[in-house]
């Protein structure tokens, strides 16, 4: 209150000061004109009078500044804060449409197939400031079924290319995205004819590569019946569930946008994963594990002793 009285009171007086100079400056302005129009020796008073009348307009805008120019200083400052409170709000927003995430359903195997391998591509390309892992998993569905099928082979052996593409080796460049990434595959098997039919398709690709960030492990089940379930994808802004059943795999599935959802498929599959013993662990940093392959065969009733061409070569 005090303050706005202050103010009041500092108007008042500039502007009592700006009145009496203005009724000087009339006056001057008068008597120099009426000088000039009686012919009196008063030279002096037409450059008097400019002066006083330059003199009142710098004294309006030295007494009257802050009606001048303080309003616009204060509108500037009220768009500023306004601006920044519109950015935070964005932002918060922004992070409320991250969280609460988007999804996405696929009805057909093509449509998957696509999604699988554009998703893969996506992820490798992103620049990232922490080491990644990429999680994919199959823990149901009959992989014969669609990669000997014509109509699917060429989605398929795209999105195998897609991970080959993440994958690290002796010869990849020092800036290499791929240098951010592991890539982690999880399989379930329970007979010895489809164990080797995987092994066959990922061994000329896969292996052949001898990738130093790739792992691939193998949840051995003997006989169980294989019931339809969901097998997730999971990259560092997705995770995609595809649905496997008895029959094929990748019949349909759903995307899954946000980081709480990485976050949550995340812990499923490394709980999977850390479930599934190590002597199962077929690729690692290390290489191609015999071993492991010949204790899957035993477990599985087959042959340990039986190698498949492309698997010896790749040993």
């Amino acid at each position: 209150m005090e303050k706005e009285t202050d103010t009041s009171d500092h108007v008042r007086r500039n502007r009592i000061i700006a009145v009496t100079a203005g009724v000087i400056t009339v006056v001057a302005i008068i008597f120099a004109f009426a000088a000039d129009y009686l012919g009196l020796g008063w030279k002096w008073m037409r450059p008097a009078a400019e002066i006083l009348l330059l003199a009142e307009l710098v004294g309006l805008i030295v007494l009257e500044r802050h009606q001048l120019f303080e309003p616009v200083q204060e509108t500037v400052d009220e768009i500023k804060n306004d601006t920044a409170e519109l950015r935070e709000l964005l932002a918060g927003m922004a992070q409320q449409i991250s969280a609460s995430g988007q999804t996405t359903a696929y009805a057909t195997s093509h449509e998957l197939l696509r999604a699988l391998t554009r998703l893969t591509r996506e992820a490798f390309a992103r620049d990232q400031e922490t080491p990644q892992i990429l999680r994919l998993a199959r823990f149901a569905g009959e992989p014969t079924a669609l990669i000997s099928d014509p109509e699917y082979a060429g989605e398929f052996k795209a999105f195998n290319a897609a991970l080959i593409e993440g994958m690290l080796s002796s010869r990849s460049p020092a800036d290499a995205k791929s240098r951010w990434w592991s890539i982690r595959i999880l399989g379930a098997v329970w007979n010895t004819r489809q164990f080797d039919f995987i092994l066959e398709s990922l061994v000329n690709d896969m292996f052949a590569a001898k990738p130093l960030n790739f792992e691939i492990k193998f949840l051995v089940q003997p006989g169980q019946s294989r019931n339809a379930l969901l097998s997730p994808l999971i990259t560092d802004r997705e995770a995609l569930l595809t649905f496997d059943d008895p029959a094929a795999m990748f019949r349909w599935g759903i995307r899954f946008q946000g980081r709480q959802y990485t976050l949550l498929f995340s812990r499923w599959f490394d709980e999977a994963w850390s479930q599934a013993s190590d002597a199962h662990l077929v690729y690692s940093r290390d290489g191609l594990n015999q071993a492991a392959i010949d204790r899957i065969r035993l477990e599985l009733g087959g042959n340990p002793e039986i190698k498949s061409g492309a698997t010896s070569d790749a040993a």
